[in-house]
């Protein structure tokens, strides 16, 4: 059913005859151009003196139209101020828009933009001019509007303003409260007609300073057109409808600062989003909008630049026969498929859904996350295989939105296959990913795979382990010369980072940049073992060697962790808001064995520990012993649970406190007398 018109003839041409928007607030506090001086002198923002910069004012406004249609016009006007010259970002701006093949858009227009300088005492103001406001098409329906504000320099004020007019009514535009400098007041207003539903979603911990609602009855003209016999006849009226006036403020709403272990800041800033519900038209019945799964997975199979993609893809078929060639097993042709587009294609870093033309991309042999992983799929399929496409939000995008389906809570897609009853999630963008494992970015609770025509939510998880185990024999000479030979093994992502990071840069970049281990620290010899053999654990041997005193010495002291310590807990905020997200087990092991000076005895080492938390989601155990006169130190630490919340931020950092500290922890040896 087509929602975006009304149905019976006098409702359909209402619309035509309003001409109108909602309407808005009549008192509007706020306007281009009211720039104070006490703004222009501002020197830093009190509630937060560390401030790069602060927005001193943001307004948006939603309200329909009927003029086309039903149409959304959404309207902003932001100020803010520059304190510091790390704040100069913030004249920075992207404006994303929405366009469709069928001719449904959305339009940004009415861009101005205006920079306020204080010089020699006097107010000097700079236009954004219109030739500084540039398009770029982001992938096939999404384009950004790019400009930065004229003139900005630490002390400027800047403002802009712009309106955007969609033909997307569903998508009632989000308002974000809060932002990565220090908000002093921001305003939502969304004029809601009787015929639309959506639900109010608020996110973060920031309380309102208003939430309004005010009830409004407007009377408007109503046409339409009969028809009588052959003709058409005009007729004319009016209607009266109830709008809903809301109204949302924040205020001294603080900078959100970014946190480790943090998946995506949207996640958790202050804001407010909108889910249409129910569509509800005088004398009609109402029809419910919030989608189901199989629905959403039916359209996207049929959809013209993703499902319609997989299946015009016998282009395929050639290349796809030649490698599975004298294959019978399942998982050979899986794996020759698989090698086959990670080496043939390059990921051009882009997470994208949609592709306009999959044959291109692998033509050209350069795609983005959507290219990639649908010719992956689509090379599959063509080997006889039952494989799916998975949509995914990455960390960086947000956590998944599982109570309905909304193709904006996806960015990414990877590629889903069945054998033998056995799931196995593949992404072809990573030339050194094992087979089985999945990028960092992928591990974010769930995906959506499209199995037929129903669909599933499976768990974004690899196979792989992921470990690091560094070990090494360490010789201390009595000048306190130190000469160490190393052996660290990387298995699941600390492997896929190193061999990433020797990709990007080159063996023998990598190779330098290793070799200077910092303060005092020599790295020589460096041997990497199973570079590219995927399936083994990322292996480095090394001599490390630090250089002594001239003479010996009666007191050595030597830093038992060598290079390896943790040298500061991650955890520095005396309290947290937000869950922190490991997004994989972490298992780090270091075993060293010391060959002590003759004549030496130790006069002072670490004590064994061990700290635990509840439920054994984390573990770290320090181990000092000596053995055939030779001293150990074991360190290892285990996080078993990838996701904790906030309530347990206090016992992980405290947790974190004591690793540090036992990290830190000298051996004392003494020359004997």
């Amino acid at each position: 059913m087509n929602t975006n018109v009304f149905f019976r003839p006098w409702l359909v041409l209402l619309c035509l005859a309003m001409g109108l928007s909602t309407p808005g607030f009549s008192a509007d506090p706020f306007k281009l151009g009211q720039v104070t001086p006490e703004e222009l002198k501002m020197t830093s923002y009190a509630p937060d003196t560390s401030a790069a910069a602060v927005v001193l004012y943001d307004l948006g406004e939603s309200s329909f139209r009927f003029t086309k249609d039903t149409q959304l016009q959404f309207k902003r006007i932001v100020r803010i101020k520059i304190l510091k010259k790390s704040g100069l970002d913030q004249a920075d701006f992207l404006i994303p828009y929405y366009r469709r093949r069928d001719g449904k858009k959305e339009e940004v227009s009415n861009v101005k933009g205006f920079t306020y300088n204080l010089e020699n005492g006097e107010m000097v103001k700079v236009k954004l001019d219109e030739n500084a406001i540039f398009d770029e098409k982001q992938d096939a329906n999404w384009y950004l509007k790019k400009l930065t504000m004229p003139g900005v320099k630490v002390g400027s004020v800047i403002e802009l303003s712009y309106t955007i007019t969609s033909d997307f009514f569903k998508l009632l535009r989000e308002w974000e409260f809060q932002h990565r400098v220090p908000v002093k007041w921001s305003e939502y207003r969304v004029g809601m007609v009787p015929f639309f539903d959506y639900k109010h979603i608020t996110y973060g911990g920031h309380p309102y300073h208003i939430k309004d609602a005010k009830l409004e009855r407007k009377t408007v003209p109503v046409a339409w057109t009969d028809d009588v016999g052959l003709a058409k006849v005009d007729k004319s009226g009016s209607m009266s409808m109830s709008i809903v006036q809301y109204q949302w403020v924040m205020k001294d709403v603080p900078a959100f600062v970014e946190e480790p272990y943090l998946t995506n800041a949207k996640d958790y800033l202050s804001k407010i989003e909108f889910e249409l519900a129910k569509v509800e038209y005088p004398e009609q019945k109402p029809v419910y909008m919030t989608g189901d799964w199989e629905s959403f997975t039916k359209e996207m199979v049929k959809e013209e630049e993703f499902g319609g993609q997989l299946a015009n893809a016998t282009f395929l078929k050639k290349t796809t026969d030649g490698l599975i060639a004298g294959k019978t097993d399942s998982m050979e042709k899986v794996k020759a498929v698989l090698n086959f587009v990670k080496n043939n294609m390059r990921w051009d870093g882009k997470h994208r859904i949609y592709t306009e033309n999959l044959r291109k991309a692998f033509d050209n042999r350069l795609g983005s996350s959507a290219e990639v992983n649908l010719v992956l799929t689509a090379m599959l399929r063509q080997a006889g295989l039952d494989a799916n496409p998975m949509l995914v939000s990455t960390r960086e995008h947000g956590r998944p939105v599982t109570n309905s389906p909304m193709i904006s809570k996806f960015d990414y897609v990877i590629s889903h296959v069945a054998i033998g009853g056995k799931n196995y999630l593949l992404d072809a963008t990573e030339k050194d990913l094992p087979f089985g494992m999945l990028p960092l970015r992928c591990l974010n609770v769930q995906g959506w795979v499209m199995t037929g025509t129903a669909g599933k939510w499976l768990p974004l998880t690899g196979s792989e382990r992921n470990a690091q185990l560094v070990s090494g024999n360490i010789k201390i000479q009595p000048t306190g010369e130190v000469s160490a030979l190393l052996t660290e093994n990387f298995q699941g992502v600390p492997a896929l980072q190193a061999r990433s990071a020797i990709r990007d840069k080159g063996q023998e970049a990598y190779l330098k940049e290793f070799a200077n281990a910092g303060t005092d620290w020599v790295r020589q010899g460096v041997k990497i073992h199973n570079l590219e053999n995927l399936q083994e654990s990322f292996k480095k041997e090394y001599q490390l060697s630090k250089t002594g005193e001239a003479n010996s010495a009666d007191l050595l002291y030597i830093s038992p962790m060598l290079t390896h310590g943790l040298g500061e807990n991650p955890f520095k905020l005396a309290t947290r808001l937000y869950p922190i997200d490991f997004g994989t087990p972490v298992d780090e092991t270091y075993v060293f064995t010391y060959q002590l000076p003759q004549g030496y005895e130790v006069e002072e080492m670490p004590k064994s520990a061990t700290s635990v938390l509840p439920g054994n989601a984390a573990k770290f155990s320090y181990v000092v012993q000596m053995t055939n006169g030779q001293l150990q130190i074991i360190s290892k630490l285990n996080i078993n649970k990838t996701l904790f919340d906030a309530s347990e931020y206090g016992n992980l950092r405290e947790f974190y406190n004591r690793l540090v500290a036992k990290h830190a922890e000298k051996i004392v040896l003494k020359k004997k007398s």
